[in-house]
């Protein structure tokens, strides 16, 4: 009996140490207009209305340093049990550390595109609340406005 009492106190003890939450929330996206000309009203609404960030990879790190993937549904839901903690999301270019956008090296500024693999997309606490900052994950954005290049090909 003492056994079985000792078993359940553990038990107990160790679950209320290994919480976990279910993060899940819709992701959206917007369009970038990447075009020369100015947008007809109809190209304008289309770009400001949101896209779901469906079937996507996202990386993510722990603040103890573990590190997972995850993927949206064709919805664009995030639907993940994370521990109580701190992640940092990463975009896989970012996290493998990958020129983006099909861009060539020589056309990159290396020191610009070590602190954009740094900087997460999205970060997200949990605890008692579950906390996450704005995201910063965008549709391919046109490539001349991707901030590490040394010659951007802007539209004619």
């Amino acid at each position: 009996m003492k056994n079985i009492f000792l078993i359940l106190s553990i038990t107990t003890f160790l679950t209320g140490f290994s919480q976990k939450k279910i993060v899940k929330f819709k992701m959206t996206q917007y369009i970038s207009y990447c075009g020369g000309a100015k947008p007809s009203p109809e190209i304008v609404t289309k770009l400001n209305a949101p896209v779901p960030y469906a079937n996507k990879t996202l990386i993510y790190v722990s603040d103890k340093n573990k590190i997972d993937s995850t993927v949206t549904n064709a919805k664009g839901v995030l639907n993940i049990k994370l521990a109580y903690g701190t992640y940092k999301f990463f975009e896989p270019w970012k996290y493998y550390k990958q020129i983006p956008y099909g861009e060539i090296e020589s056309n990159i500024k290396m020191d610009c595109l070590v602190l954009e693999w740094a900087k997460p997309d999205m970060q997200i606490t949990v605890g008692k609340k579950i906390e996450y900052d704005e995201y910063k994950l965008l549709y391919p954005i046109c490539s001349y406005r991707f901030p590490c290049l040394i010659n951007k090909h802007l539209p004619q």
